[in-house]
C-alpha cells in the first residue's frame, strides 16, 4: 500500500477529473438531480436538476447513495431486474476519521493522562 504525497483531493481526484475532461466530458460536482427524465424507449433523457438546470449527454455517470436512487429511480426502470435488486438494499452511514500526529505522541499523551 502506498501513500499519496498531498491530500486525496489535489493528488488523486483533481487529475482524473483533468484527465476526463480533456477527452471532451463535461465533470459536475455537487449537482443534485431532481429528477431522471426518459425517452420513449426508457433510456435517460435527461437529468433535470434541482437548481432548474437540465443536463443531457450520450452517456450519464453518477455516484449516489443506494437510498437516493431508490427515490430518483424511473417507475419505467423498477422492474428491471438490475434496479429490482435495489430494493433488498439499504445503506449504512460510515465516518471516516483521520488522524494525523505530528510531533511528539508521548508527551501529549502524558499530558491528557
Amino acid at each position: 500500500m502506498a501513500f499519496l504525497d498531498g491530500s486525496s483531493p489535489d493528488r488523486l481526484c483533481k487529475p482524473i477529473v483533468e484527465h476526463i475532461e480533456s477527452l471532451g466530458v463535461q465533470v459536475r460536482l455537487t449537482s443534485r438531480i431532481q429528477k431522471i427524465a426518459l425517452q420513449k424507449d426508457r433510456h435517460a433523457r435527461n437529468f433535470l436538476l434541482s437548481d432548474g438546470n437540465i443536463i443531457k449527454g450520450d452517456a450519464y455517470v453518477f455516484t449516489i447513495l443506494a437510498d437516493i436512487l431508490k427515490l430518483l429511480l424511473p417507475e419505467e426502470w423498477k422492474p428491471i431486474p438490475y434496479f429490482n435488486k435495489l430494493d433488498k438494499s439499504f445503506c449504512v452511514p460510515v465516518i471516516n476519521v483521520h488522524i494525523w500526529l505530528v510531533g511528539s505522541f508521548i508527551i501529549v499523551l502524558n499530558t491528557i493522562l
